[in-house]
């Protein structure tokens, strides 16, 4: 009896062997997943071929339910740009890791699926950058813990990458790696797709903006043995949870990181949609409270379905941190930090806004009161948490031992850096692989100029350089005579195409950009070009970059669309045809023009990209001017540049003129961004333009052209604490007049306690193997002194601004001393960072000079650099700067 049962159960037990199992458990989640699915093959459906036909291959049940998952969630710049077996390889290579390493099967389902199978991080552009790691690290972290492999990854990304601040737009990890740069949200870009790419779950984190001064940062959680913790990405320290921004994150008013698709977690949401949620990661790193805003009308009554918004200053604006939306009692809620915010409320046109200190509140009530078009004045005060100490717990030992790896990876990422071509080396030279021909259409300082740029792509631009060597691209017998016969020749003469051509780019493009892109731009068909002259061809037509976009082709292709087409016509085309859903973009990816006229779905951001290129590719000269968004294209008949917008159903713009006079302190000139903003009024919320490092906004009076509107200017002065005045202003720009403002910066009043300490004259630093007073560095003025850590990126932020203000300081003769703890003198040059010209460097043996700083209550022994004193000649010091702030150069100036 018992041998027939035994038969009877061997086939299911043969079944049961080769029974797949799921990638996704719960069959609840599953069906949602596959609901979304379907949804999404629908919206894409112009793209069915290049991204589903995939999943009609062999993939196993793992596979099939990992692609579904991705596809139901990822970004719309991800279904237009990219194909299935791009995402196959994602898939398997994340599969490959969970079945390497130790640690892969410890890691919960849910965690592997939103936080190791994910591809994307943020905004960066897609590469395969995860095979690539893989292969590279399966071996290196082979016996190790997770704990320690997590370490590892960030030891082999220092290696490779460190901190140089770039433009906004994400380079693609392997394009990062190729560099051996990258901007913090860059660095963790990177260290995240490495760290998944060897089966660790990984996270980018942001603080949006610092509470304490300018700017943001990104650095990465990863989930080892159970818990999250966090490191410096590209910056290893000698454990985890510890990172030069330890002490700054606990001023934070805002960490947060995305969740692709639907997740469960136990965090705090600040956002959740169908396709990612927003968590808010600051109870991690700061004290915090709830906080809780109610909106009112003027009787009182609770208004539902307003939008709230937590805004914080920074960078002379109110930056939003979270957006909300009013339960039935008016309500909503967030969890912040200890500090000020500015809260604002809005609903059908009207708005209401107050200040919140956090510290001492956890209510407060808005009213919609105001409407677009008032005109007034407002001053506030914002203070940022005071933060704390924090130990990170490592040993003497253990940080020096991880001092001396970050110098042997410091070198060997510079012998690879020293391979870069030079000024002094670059020319008709061979580089490597690469061999530089004479080129008649460049002067060799404009081929220095440009290959000193491309930096690690130097190959692939000078492959595009060769190929135009045997063609004259300017003067009479030049291509372009050819190419458009109709262009006014007197202005031509005189331009270099290619030049020009090479000069549209941006210096990151670049450094990523291939030869044959750069071709596929550079080969215009011939058109009527109707007299234009080159200044409207070099604006309109020849630059293929628009905004913040990967350049990628499109000409051919959309001019075989838009050949025939008008401004006009290419415009309603666009209207009628794409539909504009920024939810659908949340990382805010920019999709190729190419992706969007094929997907015909995309963000309005994205949507102008693409108009903008299919105006360019039919001849029709057009471009997005940067600052305001606005969108111009050359009228041929009125011949000048005419504002379109898609918000306007076509009708012509009606614009006015704002002046902008300065008659403060003559020492301070006003920046962008550093001092004022301008912001227009926009569905209830004013949107801060950006024209930093815009000429128009160079030197004042300045004069700007503007869409008739409500707008808000912006200005703001910060203490060495991060205190800052704020000063709002509200008004109007009315069609065909010009309005006049003023830029008032709130000047910083002295403040009680502003005496940090005494230095005494027998306090000495070695300068060039002998001992001097710091009394005897002094002369008549001031002494700055700065505690710096070369290879972190706080010092890199610091001697940046040192260096862009060097004339500032060399003209009021200020003394610079720039103090080295004992075994990091190696990692600094000065010469490289154009510092003041009366600047000398110490280097702090056994830390005597940071003991004697601390024995006069100066600062702790531990402190968080780099630190910057101003010393007077009485040995006061009357300025104090610890740890990361953005403005500090600016901070000493104001403040001598």
């Amino acid at each position: 009896m018992r041998h027939k049962i035994f038969l009877l159960a061997m086939p299911l037990m043969l079944l049961a062997c080769h029974r797949e199992t799921h990638f996704i458990t719960d069959a609840g989640y599953r069906a949602q997943v596959e609901k979304d699915f379907e949804a999404r093959k629908l919206l894409a459906s112009g793209r069915a071929t290049e991204l589903f036909s995939v999943m009609d291959t062999s993939l196993s049940l793992e596979e099939t339910e990992a692609m579904q998952f991705l596809y139901a969630y990822m970004p719309y710049s991800d279904l237009a740009d990219y194909d299935g077996i791009f995402f196959l390889k994602q898939v398997r290579t994340a599969f490959a890791a969970r079945d390497t390493f130790s640690w892969g099967r410890t890691v919960p389902e849910e965690i592997f699926r939103h936080f190791v199978l994910v591809y994307r991080v943020n905004n960066e552009n897609l590469d395969t950058a995860r095979m690539y790691i893989f292969n590279e690290l399966k071996g290196r972290l082979k016996g190790m813990t997770m704990y320690d492999a997590a370490l590892e990854v960030n030891h082999w990304c220092h290696e490779h990458v460190t901190y140089r601040p770039s433009d906004v737009r994400t380079s693609a990890p392997l394009a990062t790696l190729r560099t051996g740069f990258g901007r913090c949200g860059e660095e963790s870009t990177l260290a995240v797709t490495a760290l998944r790419a060897v089966g660790i779950p990984a996270r980018q984190c942001y603080t949006p903006r610092w509470a304490h001064c300018d700017d943001n940062h990104a650095w990465v959680e990863v989930w080892v043995e159970g818990q999250w913790r966090y490191l410096g990405a590209c910056e290893p320290a000698a454990k985890l949870d510890m990172a030069w921004f330890t002490q700054p994150a606990t001023r934070c008013m805002m960490v947060h990181t995305k969740a692709f698709g639907r997740y469960n977690g136990d965090e705090e949401v600040v956002r959740r949609t169908g396709l990612y949620s927003e968590l808010n990661l600051l109870s991690h790193y700061a004290d915090t409270r709830h906080i809780t805003a109610t909106v009112q009308d003027r009787e009182g009554k609770p208004v539902r379905e307003a939008q709230v918004k937590f805004k914080l200053y920074n960078y002379s604006e109110y930056y939003t941190l979270a957006t909300m939306t009013t339960d039935a009692d008016g309500q909503a809620s967030i969890t912040t930090g200890l500090g000020d915010l500015l809260v604002w409320a809005c609903k059908d046109g009207k708005y209401g806004y107050a200040k919140i200190d956090v510290r001492k509140n956890d209510k407060i009530i808005l009213k919609l009161t105001r409407s677009a078009g008032e005109e007034y004045v407002e001053n506030l005060e914002i203070n940022p948490p005071e933060g704390k100490f924090r130990d990170e717990g490592a040993t003497e030992a253990e940080i020096a031992a991880n001092a001396c790896r970050l110098a042997c990876e410091d070198s060997m990422r510079n012998a690879y850096l020293a391979t870069f071509p030079t000024m002094s080396t670059v020319g008709v030279e061979t580089h490597g692989r690469a061999s530089l021909q004479p080129n008649p259409n460049l002067t060799d300082e404009q081929l220095q100029e440009i290959i000193r740029k491309c930096e690690g792509n130097y190959a692939e631009i000078i492959k595009f350089i060769n190929n135009h060597a045997d063609e004259k691209l300017a003067g009479e017998e030049s291509v372009a005579f050819d190419l458009y016969p109709d262009v006014c020749h007197e202005t031509w003469e005189k331009w270099n195409v290619l030049y020009d051509y090479l000069c549209s780019f941006s210096d990151k493009d670049l450094r990523d950009i291939t030869a044959d892109v750069l071709e596929a731009h550079c080969v215009i068909p011939s058109m009527n070009f109707v007299g234009w002259d080159y200044e409207i061809y070099k604006k309109g037509i020849l630059p293929a970059r628009i905004s913040n976009e990967m350049v990628r082709p499109y000409r051919k292709e959309l001019l075989s669309v838009f050949r025939d087409f008008t401004a006009d016509s290419i415009f309603r085309w666009t209207a009628e045809n794409i539909i504009v859903d920024d939810t659908g973009n949340y990382y805010r990816c920019p999709i190729s023009p190419v992706g969007v006229y094929r997907l015909r779905h995309a963000d309005a951001h994205s949507r102008d990209i693409f108009f903008i290129a299919a105006c360019r590719s039919a001849g029709i000269p057009a471009y997005m001017d940067n600052a305001t968004e606005q969108l111009f294209v050359y009228d041929v008949n009125k011949m000048n540049w005419q504002i379109v917008s898609f918000a306007e159903k076509q009708e012509p713009a009606k614009t006015g003129k704002l002046r902008l006079e300065y008659h403060g302190a003559a020492k301070l000139k006003p920046q962008y961004w550093s001092h004022f903003t301008i912001a227009k009024f926009e569905n209830g919320d004013f949107v801060t333009f950006d024209y930093e490092n815009d000429p128009r906004v160079a030197s004042f009076p300045a004069t700007l052209e503007l869409e008739a509107g409500y707008y808000m200017l912006s200005t703001g002065n910060r203490y060495s604490d991060g205190a800052a005045l704020s000063r709002l202003e509200f008004f109007n720009v009315s069609e065909g007049e010009t309005v006049t403002k003023e830029l008032v910066i709130r000047p910083l009043e002295a403040r009680p306690g502003m005496v940090y300490g005494c230095v005494t004259p027998d306090m000495r630093v070695p300068i060039n193997s002998e001992q001097h007073s710091l009394p005897e560095l002094f002369g008549k003025n001031p002494l700055v002194l700065c505690y710096i850590e070369p290879d972190r990126e706080p010092t890199k932020h610091l001697l940046n601004e040192l260096s862009a203000m060097q004339k500032t300081f060399d003209e009021w003769k200020i003394p610079f001393l720039m103090v080295v703890p004992e075994g990091e003198e190696r990692a600094f040059d000065p010469k490289r960072w154009h510092l003041p010209h009366d600047t000398k460097v110490a280097v702090d043996s056994n830390g005597l000079l940071l003991e004697r700083l601390a024995a006069e209550k100066i600062c702790f022994k531990t402190i968080s650099r780099p630190l910057v004193l101003i010393v007077r000649p009485d040995g006061k010091v009357t300025f104090k700067s610890e740890g990361y702030r953005i403005g500090t150069a600016e901070l000493i100036f104001k403040s001598l």
